[in-house]
C-alpha cells in the first residue's frame, strides 16, 4: 500500500513539475491601444535622471507600468545604474535595458563604451572570464550622452518596429536640449518678440 502511495504521489509531483517548466515566466502584456497624448507628457515634468526618464517612458507606455526592473550590473559597462525590463508587446517578448552614466566618463570603461556606441551603435563588453567579448550589443546613446538604450524585440511586426523606434528617439531626445517644451518655445518667441521691438 506504501508503494502505491508513493508512486502516485511522484506521478503528481512529476505531473506538477512538468506544468510548471511547460509554461515558462509570464511577463505584463504592454497595452499598445491605450490612449496616450504624447503633447501632454513633458520631459520638465520629470527629473533628469534613470529614475525619471523611467516614468517618462512609463507615461508614454513604452514601459509596463506593473513589472519591476531587474537590477543590473552597472558597472560591468562603467554605468551609475542600470535596469532590465522583460513585458510583452503584441505577443512578443521585449527586453529593454537603460543606462545612466555620469557624463565625465571618467570609468575608462564607460568612455571606452560610449565611444563604441558613437562610432557604430554597439558595443562589446570589457574582457572578462566567461563573457564573450566578440558579441555587439546594439544600443542607442541620448543626445545628452548621459542615457543608453539597449532594446530587443525579435518581432518584425511593423507595429513593433514602429514601438523600438519611438521608444529609442525618446531616450535619445530626454534632457538632449533639443527638445522644448511648449512654456520654453512660448518664452523664447517672447523674448525674440519684445527683442524685435
Amino acid at each position: 500500500m506504501k508503494k502505491i502511495i508513493l508512486a502516485v504521489l511522484c506521478a503528481v509531483l512529476a505531473l506538477t513539475m512538468t506544468g510548471c517548466f511547460q509554461k515558462g515566466p509570464e511577463y505584463e502584456n504592454l497595452d499598445t491601444n491605450a490612449a496616450v497624448n504624447p503633447d501632454t507628457i513633458k520631459q520638465s515634468d520629470y527629473a533628469d535622471d534613470l529614475d525619471g526618464l523611467i516614468k517618462y517612458l512609463k507615461a508614454l507606455n513604452y514601459l509596463p507600468v506593473n513589472t519591476d526592473p531587474t537590477v543590473m550590473l552597472s558597472e560591468v559597462i562603467g554605468a551609475k545604474q542600470g535596469y532590465r525590463y522583460i513585458y510583452n508587446v503584441d505577443g512578443s517578448t521585449v527586453i529593454c535595458e537603460l543606462y545612466e552614466f555620469d557624463t565625465s566618463y571618467s570609468d575608462p570603461n564607460a568612455a571606452r563604451v560610449i565611444s563604441e556606441i558613437k562610432e557604430t551603435g554597439s558595443f562589446h563588453l570589457f574582457n572578462k572570464e566567461g563573457v564573450d567579448t566578440d558579441t555587439a550589443y546594439p544600443a542607442t546613446l541620448s543626445d545628452n550622452g548621459k542615457y543608453v538604450i539597449l532594446y530587443g524585440d525579435g518581432s518584425s511586426n511593423q507595429g513593433n518596429v514602429v514601438r523600438k523606434k519611438m521608444i529609442q528617439a525618446a531616450v535619445k531626445d530626454y534632457y538632449s536640449g533639443s527638445a522644448k517644451t511648449d512654456e520654453e518655445s512660448k518664452a523664447s518667441e517672447a523674448s525674440e518678440a519684445s527683442k524685435a521691438a
